[in-house]
């Protein structure tokens, strides 16, 4: 991971000292090389990063030629792919970022699309006077940024860049996104004018107009098939090798998750194979798991970490509340706080500067109780009989009436349009009817449009009917950008096997009943990757909830927040109606609230928003500005 930030001025108008210094002060960090700059007329690039990390030359950025100027943070998976395309534009061994620039040299900002790894850069086009800010299709790496009508400015950091503008309000649309079921408004952040830069999208500075255009669509007409199931096994190990080999990098120390479900669980694993076979050789690998007492996780835990017999560290997560009055999070609201504190120590006392997960392995590898929307392919195929006795199969693995699975098909046979309001139709059949109660002000859920579901991408609608639920899915995940790393692990390669885009084109490609069958979720997963696994993991079918840990955190929040609910934050923001909140709460100290993930959300919003309330002067006015020995290294 390495920071970056920047500035672009309409008008060729000048960079401020001032305004220099700043930004070399926000991606100043003890753990990384010293920060450089580079400085033309209006434009201003800023980096500061881990020289040579995965084996490559060491970069020196920001990189300019007399066409462009980039600043690049992340990895190239497929560099082997894109040397023959530029080579005859490069000399020597060339990094990661002269690789990138190159490309889009050559082939444009589309050509961002050829781009495989985790990375977020900008570019400074000389020729065409624009400033070009993209990330990964995954969002795996951060980055902000604010335009007005005279500039951009953008930076790793979102804490930095709100001391910059300075807001004096909290965006309500964020907040609306936060509270509803999906749980976030994509790009947004807690500030207004402030914004991500959308997954597998490049924003476009010029003339005065921003605008945002995708590099990366996911394949919803896309479809693989083989003569022999085996053969789609044999795809999968090699594209999750793939994935899980790129993130290791070569005599690096690596520290990975292992919670004892099989994603994490297959993660170590393939560690294991691939070093087994000198298919990589980290200086130090290390398992990281979190204890609960009484967690039905930890026998499986232990048969994982027996079976590589790789070093490994437990963190006690009774000891590091799920959410805290103290530390809600930074520059945004986040759970686990402390505990990614704890994480973040624990990989700088083991040298670590990768973390592995297994995050979005549940999604991309076909975890679905209910799939029975491929019987809609079925009958869309016409093939009534075979229709028949998969929703048979069906009925018996949901337990529901064939009708309702044959129901429930035909109405994924109209027009996404039409259907893209029932939820009912898009669920995994994991959650109670009655867990949909929330506590949002009438007022306020009208005027934010909280019906309004069009502010996620829609491109899950051209896929086929049985496959519309797990693109909608993967893209509201990736454009929430769930997969970026907490605050407090920002310094991190926090990375993520699952994510490698070949493997998750790869899955979303295939035939939906090779993936998942009635009865037996993650079936391909399980064919292919049992010979990794001990034996322990074989008949693994669940995995442990953390509802207790919640639990623990939230009780004893709930008295304070009683004492005067009409004086909390979300109500004199109206964004909550109190009594129905007031109940909420005093059910919780019962366990009898129904909708427990939104009250989670809203206990951390409210403690958050007393946080910021308390720091809002600091916000307002303007740091002073940073010593000169944060610009050290600057250079016109």
């Amino acid at each position: 991971m390495s920071f970056q930030a920047g500035a672009y001025h309409e008008e060729n108008r000048p960079i401020t000292e001032y305004d220099v210094a700043l930004f070399m002060n926000a991606i100043a960090d003890v753990n990384y090389a010293e920060p450089r700059g580079w400085c033309s007329g209006g434009v201003f690039l800023a980096h500061s990063g881990f020289p040579g990390m995965w084996g490559s030359a060491v970069e020196v950025q920001p990189l300019s030629t007399d066409r462009a100027s980039i600043t690049f943070d992340g990895r190239l998976d497929n560099r082997g792919d894109l040397t023959p395309l530029v080579r005859d534009d490069l000399g020597g061994t060339a990094s990661d970022a002269e690789l990138a620039l190159a490309i889009y040299l050559r082939l444009g900002p589309d050509g961002l699309s050829r781009l495989i790894g985790d990375w977020s850069l900008a570019i400074w086009d000389a020729g065409g006077q624009r400033i070009v800010l993209a990330s990964d299709f995954a969002g795996v790496r951060p980055l902000y940024y604010y335009s007005d009508a005279r500039s951009i400015t953008w930076c790793t950091r979102l804490e930095a860049l709100v001391k910059w503008v300075r807001p004096d309000a909290i965006d309500d649309q964020y907040v609306a996104g936060l509270l509803s079921p999906r749980a976030g408004y994509p790009d947004l952040t807690p500030y207004p004018g402030i914004y991500s830069v959308r997954p597998g999208h490049y924003l476009i500075r010029a003339g005065g107009r921003t605008e945002l255009r995708p590099f990366w669509r996911p394949p919803t007409d896309g479809m693989v098939r083989f003569p022999r199931e085996s053969d789609y096994e044999e795809r999968l190990r090699e594209l999750f090798r793939d994935g899980v080999r790129s993130r290791l990098g070569s005599g690096s120390t690596v520290i990975s998750e292992l919670s004892g479900g099989l994603d994490s669980s297959s993660v170590v694993c393939m560690v294991k194979h691939l070093i087994r076979d000198g298919s990589a050789s980290p200086r130090r690998f290390v398992t990281l798991s979190y204890e609960r007492q009484g967690s039905l996780d930890k026998r499986f835990c232990r048969a994982v970490e027996e079976w590589t017999g790789f070093e490994n560290v437990h963190l006690p997560v009774k000891d590091q509340l799920f959410v805290s009055k103290s530390d809600p999070g930074a520059a945004l609201p986040a759970f686990w706080s402390l505990l990614y504190a704890a994480v973040a120590a624990e990989a700088h006392r083991v040298g670590a500067r990768t973390l592995l997960t297994g995050s979005l392995g549940d999604l991309i590898m076909g975890n679905w109780r209910d799939d029975s929307a491929q019987v809609a392919g079925l009958l869309r195929n016409v093939k009534i009989q075979t229709a028949l006795r998969e929703s048979l199969e069906w009925s018996k693995a949901l337990r529901m009436p064939v009708a309702g699975v044959l129901w429930r098909a035909v109405l994924l046979l109209l027009p996404a349009s039409a259907i893209c309001s029932r939820a009912d139709l898009f669920s995994d059949g994991r959650q109670p009817a009655a867990g949909n109660e929330d506590s949002i002000a009438p007022a306020f859920r009208t005027r934010m449009g909280l019906n309004d579901r069009h502010r996620f991408s829609t491109a899950w609608k051209q896929a086929r009917p049985e496959r519309r639920k797990h693109f909608r899915g993967l893209l509201e995940t990736l454009e929430l950008r769930h997969l970026q790393p907490p605050e407090a692990l920002a310094h991190l390669d926090f990375t993520h096997p699952f994510a490698h885009r070949p493997l998750v084109e790869y899955m979303l490609s295939i035939p939906s009943e090779i993936v998942c069958r009635p009865g037996e979720p993650r079936r391909l997963m399980r064919l292919a990757f049992q010979p990794l696994w001990p034996p322990a993991l074989h008949g693994r079918r669940s995995k442990d909830s953390f509802g207790g840990t919640f639990l623990a955190a939230l009780r004893p929040l709930a008295p304070g927040l009683l004492n005067d609910a009409r004086q909390l934050q979300v109500v004199q923001r109206g964004y909550v109606d109190p009594v129905n909140l007031t109940s909420r709460l005093e059910r919780l100290a019962y366990s009898l609230d129904n909708n427990a993930a939104q009250l989670r959300r809203l206990i951390l919003l409210e403690l958050w928003l007393q946080r910021a309330t308390q720091s809002a002067a600091g916000f307002k006015e303007r740091p002073p500005a940073p010593g000169a020995g944060a610009g050290s290294r600057f250079r016109v």
